[in-house]
């Protein structure tokens, strides 16, 4: 199998543009001069024995130690109470508590925060944004220095592009992902007059079909409104680089690819294919799509979990396409993590259970029956994954939707753009595109003022990692 190549820049975090500007690494934390780590400014004494040039030992381990996830308790408790349990009974004499905390636009700034105050969790499951995050505040374990040789087991174009710590180290696991694809509700097609065995193939097609939704006036509406959900992955699947070529600026508002499509958001919007009251973000477009009168829901084929638990004939009647993409784009990579604090005050329990829950067996399990449409980072584990996919008994749609994520799992890549857009450079995107859409102001007006102010939110994070 080939893998494309993934790649992620530790300058990348817009989020923290003010949370990172008093402990980044370049500032008042000592270097350990032994093994190069250095010593964030953090509100409690850290154990020698994580910054030092020494191995920690997993040979034997005992205590306890928080292991937290993002947004998996309420949907997956049954798989990760089990994995739990395997490894207290394989290792006697330890404990591990398992907590959870929801996402969300402010997430990297408090778990940064808290961390900074030595209150997060020994072992954390966080996304690409807060890894980065996390990384350039010194905040996380070097593990190469700590265990060496931990990331032999995966991907090596993950692994090797994911070195996002001081010296260009690592400091997370690559866990899961999940890939995009479409997801549609067959009877608002039909009511529409549109094929409803036919998805969309890419974001032209899609946007015909929404037009076409809106000109039937059935009651029914094309897409939801907020942006935030599915902006950046869109203007990904048209071609469209947000960035400049070699990083350093964001250079996008003269692409008339990028105008044309936001005027005809603004065009499905006034013409009533989108809810009005839905570039608010309430409720999740997941929650709008369960209600029926959606034509297509959300990108992300995990949700549709809740869309079976909520409604059921929606379920039943929800078709499965690739995500829009121009012929010659790849699928994107988007990836969860699990990371060690470096002040945990049990670093050899820490290091294990990230070792382990992170391991091809477990990896595999995760994909295989952990009951979410995800995809593992493990090498050995993605290839079995798709050779032996596996099977949802009379469940075709979810069987369908996992089918499809596969065929974007084996072909996906790194869209750059995605690590840069966080924050609150991804609102101020969002913010101008929306006040397009409601025809506030001209599409290509709003284009530059988006980029006006990302660009400063950008060159506010250069100097404050400079400084």
């Amino acid at each position: 199998m080939k893998y494309r190549k993934f790649t992620a820049v530790a300058g990348a975090v817009m989020a923290l543009s003010l949370g990172l500007a008093g402990c980044s690494s370049n500032g008042s934390g000592d270097t350990n001069s032994e093994s190069g780590i250095p010593k964030p400014a953090v509100s409690c004494d850290i154990p020698a024995q994580n910054i030092d040039a020494s191995k920690i030992d997993t040979s034997k381990v005992e205590g306890e130690i928080t292991f937290q996830t993002q947004g998996l308790q309420a949907d997956f408790a049954p798989f990760f109470k089990q994995k739990i349990a395997e490894f207290e009974a394989a290792n006697p004499g330890t404990k591990i508590n398992w907590t959870d905390q929801g996402g969300g636009t402010g997430f990297d700034q408090a778990i940064t925060s808290q961390a900074a105050n030595c209150q997060m969790a020994d072992v954390v499951n966080v996304a690409s944004s807060s890894i980065l995050a996390l990384s350039t505040a010194n905040l996380l374990m070097d593990l190469d220095v700590k265990a060496p040789g931990i990331g032999d087991k995966f991907i090596s174009t993950i692994w090797d592009s994911t070195a996002l710590g001081a010296q260009d180290h690592h400091t997370a696991l690559p866990w899961y992902f999940g890939p995009y694809v479409t997801t549609y509700n067959k009877q608002v097609f039909e009511r529409a007059g549109l094929d409803p065995t036919t998805p969309p193939k890419t974001m032209e097609d899609m946007l015909d079909q929404a037009d076409k939704v809106a000109a039937a006036k059935t009651g029914d509406y094309a897409i939801y409104g907020s942006p935030d959900w599915y902006l950046v992955a869109q203007l990904h699947g048209m071609g469209i680089e947000l960035l400049n070529k070699d990083h350093t600026a964001f250079d996008f508002a003269d692409n008339e690819t990028a105008i044309n499509y936001v005027q005809r958001l603004s065009d499905l919007y006034k013409n009533g294919g989108i809810p009005h009251d839905s570039l608010t973000g309430q409720p999740d477009p997941g929650q709008a799509y369960a209600d029926g009168n959606l034509a297509f829901g959300t990108p992300n084929a995990s949700y549709l979990k809740a869309v079976r638990d909520n409604n059921r004939q929606v379920y039943e009647n929800t078709g499965i396409g690739q995500f829009p993409t121009n012929p010659d784009v790849a699928p994107v990579f988007e990836g969860q993590y699990v990371a060690v604090s470096v002040t945990t005050k049990n670093a050899p329990l820490s290091v294990k259970f990230a070792e382990f829950i992170t391991n091809a067996e477990n990896q595999y399990a995760w994909a295989h029956d952990g009951g979410a449409i995800v995809f593992p980072s493990v090498g050995e584990a993605l290839d079995k994954i798709v050779a032996e996919p596996p099977t949802f008994a009379d469940d075709p749609v979810f069987q369908e939707a996992y089918g499809e994520a596969a065929k974007a799992a084996k072909n996906a890549e790194a869209y750059l753009d995605i690590f840069y857009v966080n924050g609150a450079v991804q609102s101020a995107l969002v913010e101008n595109v929306n006040a397009a859409i409601r025809g506030e102001v001209a599409p290509a007006d709003a284009l530059q003022s988006a980029q006006k102010e990302m660009n400063r939110l950008l060159d506010e994070l250069n100097a404050d990692r400079q400084g």
